[in-house]
C-alpha cells in the first residue's frame, strides 16, 4: 500500500512538472486544469510563469503558495470564470499578475490578499459586473490597475482603498453617469481613462480628490457638455484632456478648449476629417 501511494505520487509530482518548461527567464505551463489535490510545484521556476492559452477555468486556493519567489504571473485567454479566496495566497513577491481575456463576471473579497508587492493588476477582457468593496484589499503597492472591457455600470467602491494607484482603465465598460466623489481618495492616481462607455453626464465633484491626475480620457461617450470650471478645479495637475466623438456642439467645445488654453492644458485633437462634416480641432461636433 506504501509503495502504492509513492508510486502515485511520483507520478503526479512527475506530470505536473512535465507540464511546465522554463527557457530564456520564463517558464511556461500548459495545464488545461489545476488540481485541487495541493499546490503546484514548478521545479526551478523563473521569475515569469505564464499559463499558455487554453481551458483554465478555476484558479482553486492556495494553488500557488510554494511559488513564493515569484515576481510575474500570467493567466491570460483562458476559460476562467472563478478565482477562489486565496488562489494568490503565497505570493508575496509577486509584482505583475495579468487575467486578461477570461471569464470572470464578480472579484470576491479576499482573492488578492496577500498580493502585497503587486503593482500591476490586469482584468481587462472579462465580463466584469460586480467587484466586491474589499475585492482590492491587500494591494498596498498597486500602481496600474486595468478593468477594460468589462460590464461595469458604476465606478467601483472598491477602488477607494487604492491609495498608490496611478494608472486606471475603466474604458469599453457600461458606466452612464460619474457620480460625486466616485473615486474617493486615489491622490496618486496620473491617468484615468473612461473612454468607449456610454456617459451622459459627468456630475460636480466626479473628480474631488483627483489631485494628481494629468490625462483624463472621456473619448468615445455621449457627452453634450462639461462643467470645466469644476473639473479643473478638482483636476490642478491636469495637462491633457480627451473628448473626440461625444456629443457636444461646435461653439461648447470652443469654450472648452479657451479655458483650457488659458491654463496650458491641451485639448487632445480629433482625427475625423470627412468632407462636409462639422468638425472642431478634428472632433465632430454639432452646430
Amino acid at each position: 500500500m506504501k509503495w502504492f501511494l509513492l508510486v502515485s505520487f511520483t507520478i503526479l509530482l512527475h506530470s505536473s512538472l512535465q507540464s511546465c518548461v522554463s527557457k530564456r527567464g520564463v517558464t511556461t505551463c500548459t495545464e488545461n486544469a489545476l488540481p485541487r489535490s495541493g499546490p503546484m510545484r514548478i521545479e526551478n521556476y523563473q521569475n515569469l510563469v505564464e499559463f499558455t492559452p487554453g481551458h483554465l477555468r478555476i484558479i482553486p486556493s492556495g494553488i500557488f503558495r510554494l511559488l513564493t519567489e515569484l515576481k510575474i504571473l500570467f493567466l491570460s485567454s483562458n476559460e476562467i470564470s472563478t478565482v477562489e479566496i486565496g488562489a494568490f495566497d503565497g505570493l508575496y513577491n509577486l509584482e505583475k499578475l495579468s487575467l486578461y481575456a477570461n471569464k470572470l463576471e464578480t472579484i470576491p473579497a479576499g482573492v488578492f490578499r496577500d498580493l502585497r508587492s503587486l503593482k500591476e493588476l490586469n482584468l481587462g477582457m472579462n465580463q466584469i459586473a460586480s467587484i466586491s468593496e474589499d475585492a482590492f484589499a491587500g494591494l498596498l503597492q498597486l500602481e496600474v490597475l486595468n478593468l477594460g472591457f468589462n460590464q461595469l455600470s458604476t465606478v467601483p467602491e472598491a477602488l477607494k482603498m487604492l491609495r498608490t494607484l496611478k494608472v486606471l482603465s475603466i474604458k469599453n465598460n457600461q458606466l452612464k453617469k460619474i457620480l460625486p466623489h466616485s473615486f474617493g481618495t486615489l491622490g496618486s492616481l496620473e491617468i484615468l481613462n473612461l473612454s468607449d462607455n456610454g456617459i451622459t453626464e459627468v456630475q460636480n465633484k466626479a473628480f474631488k480628490g483627483l489631485i494628481k491626475v494629468e490625462e483624463l480620457d472621456l473619448k468615445s461617450n455621449y457627452l453634450a457638455k462639461l462643467n470645466i470650471q469644476d473639473i479643473l478645479e478638482d483636476l490642478r495637475e491636469l495637462k491633457t484632456l480627451k473628448l473626440a466623438v461625444n456629443s457636444f456642439s461646435c461653439n461648447n467645445l470652443k469654450e472648452i478648449d479657451n479655458v483650457l488654453k488659458r491654463k496650458r492644458i491641451t485639448l487632445a485633437s480629433g482625427y475625423y476629417n470627412k468632407p462636409g462634416s462639422k468638425t472642431y480641432n478634428g472632433m465632430v461636433c454639432t452646430v
